[in-house]
């Protein structure tokens, strides 16, 4: 017969939101708990255990060496035993009530409109959540599994993903910018001179992206590419885009991509990701299996 083990879920999240919330009156609050109940359980923990997890540093609770490596695998055992309460809730009803998708900002729209299509028609339950993402705003969602399905330019640390396309983006001003208007092909040094028109990272910290086309000390951030094409031709600064998404002021010659010494571009594969895969209901399953149909029928982005 299989032993029962000595602590309670419960008693490891109570441990778990004391370290997360940096101390035990954050805890508290969050939890709707009394100071000293969560003081009362956390040492009750440590009796059980016979080894010491954490100790007090001024007004600090700070792990110890085996309360470091405690706490990563409880964390892990907490959110499997919420995925399985998770997952029956939703063998039971069935389909979901809704599903998140997150979107990387810079993926054709174009792409997307017949998925959302094929998907109407073959789930009439689940209502849809769409987010727009921007570099590690989409490996963010990711590690904290608040999007159901992930089209990210990063896998984050453990997670894999299904190749969906690849996009090139290029350096675009307006035609009569002075990068366009040069005699001689613009330099990554010219390009690093110049104002450039960055679309904000979703992410809710500053990080530093692995993408490597943020030269310029000279920026304007904004928080999406309609407002970066709008800044664009009025003639000041330059972007790094997709031509699909500055349609049609490229087709009709308003906007161009700078001509460049080293003939510049960057290529950014797309990747979905399924962050809660184990337990994916049957409306996340037909979503994940459109994406992959649909989105990756060239291997290139397109230009219109």
């Amino acid at each position: 017969m299989t032993k029962a083990p000595k602590i309670s879920l419960t008693q490891w999240t109570l441990f778990n939101a004391v370290m997360e919330e940096g101390g035990y009156l954050k805890a508290a609050k969050k939890l709707n708990r009394s100071h000293s109940s969560l003081h009362h359980a956390v040492a009750k923990l440590q009796d059980q255990l016979g080894v010491e997890l954490l100790k007090v540093e001024g007004k600090q609770p700070v792990l110890t060496e085996i309360g470091e490596v405690v706490l990563r695998r409880t964390k892990q055992l907490v959110q499997e035993a919420q995925d399985i309460e998770t997952l029956a809730a939703q063998l039971n009803k069935g389909w979901e009530s809704e599903i998140t998708l997150a979107v990387e900002n810079i993926f054709p729209k174009s792409r997307l409109h017949p998925i959302l299509k094929a998907f109407s028609g073959d789930n009439r339950i689940s209502r849809l959540r769409i987010l727009d993402v921007v570099l590690m705003g989409a490996a963010e969602t990711i590690q904290n599994r608040s999007a159901d399905l992930v089209i990210s330019p990063i896998l984050p640390s453990g997670y894999v993903g299904t190749p969906l396309l690849s996009i090139e983006l290029f350096p675009f001003a307006h035609k009569d910018h002075p990068l366009n208007t040069q005699d001689n092909p613009a330099t990554q040094k010219e390009l690093a001179a110049s104002l450039q028109i960055v679309i904000k990272d979703t992410a809710s910290q500053e990080t530093d992206s692995r993408f490597g086309w943020l030269k310029s000390e000279k920026r304007w951030t904004v928080s999406d590419f309609y407002h970066a094409r709008e800044i664009l031709k009025t003639g000041e600064g330059f972007c790094w885009a997709p031509a699909h998404i500055l349609e049609p002021d490229v087709s009709n010659g308003l906007l161009k991509p700078i001509a460049t010494a080293e003939e510049l571009s960057r290529i950014v594969p797309l990747y979905l990701v399924e962050p809660k895969a184990e337990t994916a209901g049957p409306g996340v399953q037909l979503l994940a299996k459109l994406i992959r149909e649909k989105a990756a029928e060239n291997a290139t982005s397109p230009h219109h």
